[in-house]
């Protein structure tokens, strides 16, 4: 039978001996989305060391490179229930990946015009789609199947977080910064600042 929850999304909901294949794509596209963000915190994380010495900042600016993703947590949470409200969870889907994307392609013009704070704003942007991600999929995840075994799918996809997080960071250090020694070299379009010397 079909029902219409409160987001406005149609689930079709298998009843006793009905078949639940047609949840596993979906449920598959989820825990990717699970995956996605997981990596992204990863990322996040090695970026902060690498960024400091290549544009020679203070401990108060490196800060502010992990602040301004958790910060867009805190302003989005509410406005991305609303969102999920007024859209259904896939619809909110999409906008937090088209939101995530935008972010990730600021990072070409914070490169190329060698300004620091575009590098943050991207990254709020970054953590504004994260935020819609994380509020869209979790419930998401629950309801693609039946209702008994919503926890175990919810665990197994936030398993693929955690796994990551983990992945992350090595196989950033692998793929891009194995074989850079220099902060010029990590970065090379990211301007240098020249610390004036003390008498």
């Amino acid at each position: 039978m079909q029902v219409t929850n409160q987001t406005g999304d149609q689930h079709e909901i298998p009843t006793e001996g009905g078949k639940t294949n047609q949840y596993l794509l979906p449920f598959i596209l989820i825990t990717s989305l699970f995956f996605l963000w997981g990596m992204a915190h990863g990322l996040d994380g090695i970026l902060i060391p690498h960024l400091k010495k290549a544009c020679q900042l203070n401990n108060r600016e490196s800060t502010l490179i992990d602040t301004s993703i958790y910060f867009a947590y805190f302003i989005m949470a509410i406005p991305s229930g609303m969102l999920i409200k007024r859209f259904g969870y896939k619809n909110s889907i999409i906008t937090g990946l088209l939101v995530f994307a935008i972010g990730a392609f600021l990072f070409v013009p914070a490169a190329n015009s060698r300004t620091y704070e575009l590098f943050l704003f991207a990254l709020f942007v970054i953590g504004c789609g994260l935020t819609i991600l994380e509020t869209s999929a979790n419930p998401y995840a629950a309801i693609l199947g039946p209702a008994e075994s919503s926890s175990f799918r919810l665990n197994l996809a936030a398993s693929f977080n955690g796994l990551a997080a983990m992945l992350g960071p090595i196989l950033e250090v692998f793929l891009y910064f194995q074989e850079l020694t220099t902060p010029q070299q990590r970065w090379p379009q990211c301007q240098i600042r020249q610390k004036q010397p003390t008498y």
